[in-house]
């Protein structure tokens, strides 16, 4: 049914539902699952830059690893695993990642963020729903 699933992983508690749940799917259908981590590049870490602190590239340091661990751990269980890290709005990242690549599904986990929250910072998993690259699956956290 699926042979490419991108995953929007960023290690969180809900990132981690969606790892299981992709993970399964993978191991069922023999697809290659791809972790897709995004650095969100906004005005606050602009500004860090401008005070000489590297918050971009910590921030890399810390997704690659955590990417790493996970792809590891998926290969471990024999599953065909990957990933990569984009830079911008996780949105529009995500959307240009499965549109780009072909993927069958885009894995998607959700907070359930309070309204206040969203408002602020936006819903990946509502602007993945208006405008769908491919299947989505949405996992709660």
């Amino acid at each position: 049914m699926y042979r490419k699933i991108l995953l929007a992983f960023d290690g969180t508690p809900s990132g981690q539902a969606a790892l299981n749940a992709s993970a399964e799917l993978a191991r069922l259908c023999g697809a290659r699952l791809c972790l897709l981590g995004i650095i969100a590049t906004s005005g606050f870490n602009a500004l860090a830059e401008g005070f000489g602190i590297d918050l971009w590239g910590m921030e890399r340091r810390s997704l690659e690893a955590t990417l790493k661990d996970a792809v590891a751990a998926l290969e471990a269980q024999g599953i065909d695993a990957g990933f990569t890290i984009a830079e911008g709005d996780p949105a529009a990242e995500i959307h240009a990642q499965a549109r780009r690549s072909g993927y069958d599904l885009l894995v998607l986990g959700h907070t359930g963020r309070g309204m206040i929250a969203r408002w602020f910072e936006g819903s990946v998993s509502r602007s993945m729903l208006t405008r769908p690259p491919c299947s989505v699956l949405i996992v709660p956290g």
